[in-house]
């Protein structure tokens, strides 16, 4: 065994100098390893989702506790649960899933955020609409919204008095995800200052759309939480072993770069730097990466 590791990860005569796990037939076996492993998890994930899948937990009242929490630090009053803006919120969640589409405007061009919420009865003022995707728990989608410059001016504006979410999970362009949806809402309210209005926020005028006839689909939506809980989460057992593929071959090339700077052997294969550098790229997106987005 310690010859076998040896010959693996260290560069000595017995494998012509040059760690076996940087061989090409190593690195190849080592592809359809990962290859196999991917479709074996998929496989599982498919037919036992309580074992292996993706740990989510996400709920209503956690997002309007942290949307709250940060209106309050920045002194505004804290927003109310509303049913019209909640019932908005689904509809808006389940027209994206039937039409496929990943945006606060529907492909026809003519269904807008607004209109969902004034066919849900709530006559408004002002309102606002935050959508977000492909997270697994609140306080990322909370934070997200926040980093956002648009989606923070949503959060923290004045002129919101109430609230609702749809959190529904589905197929989306291909994709399994978990759509969340806020509505933003106030119906006789006058902020105290001037604010600028964003893209994703709408003050009605005479001739805005909503007055007009429009076909909305309406297909039944979930609970507003989605919380699962397998016994293997997929998610971190793939970042896991791929971060572990990863650090065995940058810790092998780093080997191989220090024995043949040592030795000055000249290799005609490649550059050592360039391949440490590579997955030393690899590793940085793989720790970086969240997986989300917001619009």
């Amino acid at each position: 065994m310690k010859d076998f590791l040896l010959q693996l990860f260290i560069p000595h005569q017995h494998n012509n100098f040059r760690a076996k796990l940087l061989h090409n037939s190593t690195l190849f076996i080592l592809v359809i390893f990962i290859f196999l492993l991917s479709f074996l998890f998929h496989t599982i994930e498919t037919r036992h989702p309580d074992i292996l899948g993706i740990s989510y937990s996400i709920t209503e009242n956690e997002i309007l506790v942290k949307t709250n929490q940060v209106r309050q630090e920045n002194g505004l009053s804290p927003l109310t649960l509303n049913a019209q803006l909640e019932h908005a919120a689904e509809v808006k969640a389940s027209d994206m899933f039937y039409k496929n589409y990943w945006a606060h405007f529907a492909p026809d061009g003519s269904t807008t955020p607004w209109l969902f919420i004034k066919n849900s009865g709530y006559e408004y003022l002002y309102a606002g609409e935050n959508l977000a995707k492909g997270f697994t728990n609140s306080s990322d989608i909370v934070n997200a919204w926040m980093k956002s410059p648009t989606h923070r001016e949503n959060m923290l504006s004045s002129r919101f008095k109430d609230v609702g979410f749809a959190i529904v999970e589905g197929k989306l362009q291909g994709e399994d995800t978990v759509l969340v949806v806020e509505m933003f809402g106030s119906q006789n309210f006058i902020p105290t200052q001037t604010e600028s209005k964003t893209t994703n926020e709408e003050k009605p005028t005479n001739n805005n759309l909503l007055g007009q006839s429009q076909q909305v689909v309406k297909i039944p939506v979930q609970p507003k939480s989605y919380i699962t809980e397998p016994k293997i989460d997929l998610a971190l057992g793939t970042r896991t072993i791929s971060l572990i593929i990863l650090f065995l071959v940058l810790g092998a090339f780093v080997v191989d770069f220090i024995f043949t700077e040592k030795k000055r052997i000249t290799r005609i294969v490649g550059h050592n730097l360039d391949h440490i550098l590579l997955v030393i790229i690899f590793i940085i997106f793989i720790l970086i990466q969240k997986g989300g987005g917001v619009l």
